[in-house]
C-alpha cells in the first residue's frame, strides 16, 4: 500500500524544550509506525519572534541578538547537541538585516530578519531528531511562493502576503525522493524574486495548511489546548471542548479571536478540502477538535470569542444617502492604503466600519493618515481602544431570543457597532476595552450548555475538567 503524508504542524511553545521535542519525537514514530511519511512544520522557539520584532525596532541594540542566539543555544544544551555552527551563521545572518535595515529601511528587511526564529527551531530540531529518525531539512521557500497583489500595501505584501492554496504532484515526487521525515519552516515563503517574505503573525498554521494541500496530506496541528472551546479556557475554566465544525464556522471562530488556528490557514484548508485534527500536546489521549467539509447539523452557538486592538470609525455625512458615490470615494481610501475593513453597518447619516489594527499592521501613523484622508469627505469619530465580542455558530439568529439577560449589559455599558454576518453564523458587539468580560460571561452562561449537561454530539468536557482529569 502507497504511503500517504500527514503534515504535522507544531507552534512556538511545543518546540521550546527537551520534554517537547522527546514528545515529538513518540509522536513522528507512532505516525511512521502507521504509514505515513512525516512533515513537520515548525514555529519558531515561543518568544523568539517578539525578541527579533523588538530588534527590528532597535537596530543598535547589542544586547538582543545575543539573547536570541542564547536561547537556541541554552535549549541545544537541554537536547545534548552542537549547534555551535547553526549559531553562527543566524548571527551572520542577524547582522547582515540589520545592516540592510539601516541602509533601506521598510519591511523587506524586517521580513528577513524575523525568518530568522522559525530558520533556527528547525535546523535545531533537524539535528535532533537525526539522532532517532530519517530526517531531511527542507526550506519552505523552496515550495511556497506569494501571490503579488498590486492593491495591497507594501508592509502586507512583506509581513502577511498570501500564497495560492492548490495540489501539487511534482512537490509530491520531488520529496518522496528524500527522507520520509521532512521537517520545514512555518511563516515563511518567498517572493518571485526569491526574497523572504512571511505569511503573517501565526502564520505557520498557514503554511502546514498549504503544504498539505500542495501533497493531499491529513493535517494534525498540536498545540497547548485540545482544540477549540466554547470560550477562551485560560479565562472562563467551565469552557467546553468543540468535537466537530465544518470549515465555514471554523473560519468564521478563527477570524473572531479565536486564537488556537488561524484564519488563513482554514481557507487554504478548505479550498483543497484538507481536514484539520486539533491536538494538544501534554494531552494526547484526548479527541481534540476536528475540521472538515462536512457540515455541522447542530444549530447555535458553539463559541464565544473576542477580537482585541480593534478600532472603531464612524463616518459622518447628513446626506449619504442622497450623494452618489459617497461610500465608493470612501471605501476607495481604505483600498488605497491597502486596509481590510472588518464590519460595516450604515444608517441615514452614518457609515461605521470595524478594522483589526494587528491584522492591517496599523500603528498611530497609518491610523493618523487614515482618518486624515477620511476626513476630506465627512466628519470623522474615532473609537481606538475597542473590542469585538463575537457569537459564533451556524444558524445563530436562532440564538437572539436566550440573550435578554445578556443584553441588560448595555443598559450601563456603550455598544459601539451591532453586526450581523449574512451567512448567519456570527453576531458581533463592539465596546470599549475593558467592558468585554462581563459581557462575555453572560453570553456563555446563556447560550452553553454546562458541563453537567455531559458529553454531546457538539461540546466535550470542560477545561475545568480535564485539568482535574491531570490531577
Amino acid at each position: 500500500m502507497a504511503e500517504k503524508w500527514l503534515v504535522l504542524k507544531f507552534g512556538g511553545t511545543s518546540v521550546a524544550g527537551r520534554r517537547q521535542w522527546e514528545t515529538i519525537t513518540a509522536i513522528v514514530h507512532a505516525k511512521r509506525s502507521s504509514g505515513y511519511r512525516v512533515v513537520l512544520v515548525c514555529s519558531a522557539v515561543s518568544g523568539v519572534t517578539n525578541l527579533l520584532e523588538s530588534l527590528s525596532k532597535q537596530l543598535d541594540s547589542e544586547t538582543l541578538p545575543a539573547e536570541i542566539l542564547q536561547v537556541h543555544r541554552a535549549l541545544a544544551e537541554r537536547l545534548k547537541i552542537n549547534f555551535d555552527h547553526c549559531l553562527l551563521e543566524a548571527g551572520q545572518h542577524i547582522s547582515h538585516c540589520l545592516e540592510q535595515m539601516v541602509r533601506t529601511p521598510g519591511p523587506e528587511g524586517k521580513a528577513a530578519l524575523l525568518a530568522t526564529g522559525e530558520w533556527l527551531s528547525t535546523r535545531l530540531g533537524a539535528q535532533y531528531l537525526q539522532q532517532s529518525l530519517d530526517v531531511d531539512w527542507v526550506d519552505a521557500r523552496d515550495v511556497l511562493e506569494v501571490i503579488p497583489e498590486a492593491e495591497r500595501s507594501s508592509t502586507r505584501q512583506w509581513l502577511s502576503a498570501t500564497c495560492e492554496p492548490r495540489r501539487d504532484e511534482n512537490l509530491s515526487r520531488c520529496w518522496l525522493e528524500l527522507k520520509p521525515i521532512l521537517i520545514t519552516q512555518g511563516f515563511i515563503a518567498r517572493t518571485s524574486l526569491g526574497k523572504t517574505a512571511l505569511l503573517g503573525r501565526g502564520g505557520s498554521d498557514t503554511s502546514a495548511a498549504l503544504l498539505a494541500g500542495r501533497l493531499g496530506a491529513e493535517l494534525e496541528i498540536w498545540t497547548d489546548v485540545p482544540g477549540l472551546f466554547s470560550a477562551d479556557p485560560h479565562q472562563f475554566p467551565q469552557a467546553r471542548l468543540i468535537r466537530e465544525l465544518d470549515y465555514a464556522e471554523a473560519l468564521e471562530m478563527a477570524a473572531s479571536g479565536a486564537k488556537v488556528i488561524q484564519s488563513r490557514c482554514i481557507r487554504a484548508a478548505a479550498a483543497t478540502a484538507t481536514p484539520i485534527l486539533i491536538c494538544d500536546i501534554h494531552r494526547r489521549q484526548l479527541e481534540g477538535t476536528r475540521i472538515s467539509k462536512q457540515e455541522a447539523a447542530s444549530v447555535g452557538v458553539k463559541t464565544i470569542a473576542c477580537q482585541h486592538n480593534m478600532a472603531v470609525i464612524l463616518l459622518e455625512n447628513l446626506d449619504a444617502r442622497h450623494q452618489v458615490g459617497f461610500l465608493a470615494r470612501v471605501f476607495g481610501i481604505f483600498r488605497l492604503l491597502g486596509i481590510s475593513v472588518d464590519l460595516v453597518a450604515t444608517s441615514e447619516t452614518t457609515t461605521t466600519v470595524a478594522l483589526n489594527r494587528e491584522a492591517n499592521h496599523l500603528g498611530a501613523d497609518e491610523l493618523r493618515i487614515l482618518v486624515s484622508e477620511l476626513a476630506e469627505h465627512c466628519n470623522v469619530r474615532l473609537y481606538d481602544n475597542c473590542v469585538c465580542v463575537n457569537l459564533v455558530g451556524r444558524g445563530v439568529r436562532a440564538s437572539l431570543a436566550q440573550l435578554q439577560s445578556t443584553l441588560a449589559h448595555f443598559e450601563q455599558k456603550p455598544l459601539l457597532m451591532l453586526s450581523q454576518s449574512a451567512n448567519d453564523l456570527c453576531l458581533s458587539m463592539l465596546v470599549h476595552a475593558g467592558d468585554q468580560d462581563p459581557l462575555l460571561q453572560s453570553a456563555h452562561d446563556a447560550l452553553i450548555p454546562g458541563h453537567d449537561s455531559g458529553p454531546s454530539e457538539v461540546f466535550g468536557d470542560s477545561w475545568q475538567q480535564m485539568r482535574a482529569a491531570d490531577d
